[in-house]
């Protein structure tokens, strides 16, 4: 996935940061997020009412109730993209020529990226992928666009896009005989994307990613989920292998996810992990009970979620209008 230049554009790669944690179930990178976080502390959460246990072949179709206070992931892709190309437009103003090799492919490359770990949030539950590449990853699933770094680009150049000179301070004077836009060309893109919301909507998707990682930590001690991972392993064990549950498969220290392709011995252990969560189906105990947790904890923040749903709704709106005036490189000049 293409990264944000560096140093630029602060407040979208904080909320793309965040989206993505909402999302993932990587403690470590919600771990992170959530020690900046300021404010009160948490209260105690309400305790979770029942769920459904669905039987899912895959977690593809699953959507956790948090997630209806998220963008859409084809929005939040969509919102990015815009980003770059306001800013494209802008710094052609200046006669830069910036981020060239962006196109429309960027929005489902970057969705595709996002559902890669969003399948994952249970471990591996796809069986294709897994009789392909094992726990790999898929080597580049945002595609193989080069971003344009802000270390690659000049002075004058890193100073319209921040909207600050190389010392930090604020850039007062004219580059080109051309004003530079409060914020810079990132700023002026961040305004005309996200209104003047994009504060808030950082505040509400950090707000969102704490509740998801504070209901995943609670759903992990949950012994529901260590039955069902004891089931699990017995599964396993009757494949010959032996693990005490699906993260010890993935952390198997035999396994190089760096490599260009998986061991054999991956691809069979891959293969066994999915089948036996079917058959135990611990993918949807997993979903169950983590869906619970969220529950409570959307009934103890109703309102502040509300508020970030009405930040989403406004954002989302925008989107088809920018579409028609930015989808598109800018003319040179």
């Amino acid at each position: 996935m293409a990264q944000p230049p560096v140093n630029t554009e602060r407040a979208a790669f904080r909320r793309r940061t965040a989206w993505l944690t909402a999302l993932s179930a990587g403690a470590l990178t919600a771990t992170l997020l959530v020690s900046g976080c300021g404010g009160e502390p948490s209260r105690p959460p309400a305790a979770p009412g029942p769920v459904a246990t669905p039987t899912p072949a895959t977690t593809a179709n699953l959507r956790l109730p948090l997630n209806a206070y998220l963008p859409t992931p084809e929005d939040q892709a969509t919102g990015e993209y815009l980003v770059y190309r306001v800013q494209q437009h802008c710094m052609r103003g200046f006669g830069f020529r910036y981020l060239p090799h962006l196109t429309g492919e960027y929005v489902a490359t970057t969705v595709a990226t996002w559902r890669e770990y969003e399948s994952r949030r249970y471990g591996i539950s796809d069986r294709a992928i897994a009789a392909e590449r094992g726990y790999h990853l898929d080597k580049d699933p945002g595609g193989s666009r080069a971003p344009q770094i802000a270390t690659a680009l000049s002075l004058p150049e890193r100073e319209v896009l921040s909207g600050r000179k190389a010392d930090g301070r604020a850039s007062s004077t004219p580059v080109r005989g051309t004003p530079v836009p409060r914020g810079g060309c990132a700023g002026q893109a961040e305004r005309t994307v996200y209104a003047d919301d994009a504060e808030a909507a950082r505040r509400g998707n950090d707000l969102v990613a704490r509740l998801r990682h504070e209901a995943f930590e609670r759903s992990r001690s949950d012994p529901r989920l260590a039955a069902v991972n004891r089931t699990w392993s017995s599964c396993m064990r009757g494949k010959g292998f032996a693990y005490r549950d699906p993260d010890a498969a993935l952390e198997d220290p035999r396994w190089d996810l760096r490599s260009a392709r998986p061991s054999r011995e991956e691809i069979a252990v891959a293969t066994a992990d999915i089948s036996c969560k079917l058959r135990v189906n611990l993918l949807g105990v997993n979903f169950a009970v983590e869906a619970e947790y969220e529950n409570a904890a959307i009934n103890d923040h109703t309102p502040e979620l509300e508020k970030v749903r009405t930040h989403n709704a406004s954002d989302t709106a925008r989107l088809p209008r920018l579409m028609q005036r930015y989808d598109r490189a800018p003319r040179p000049s």
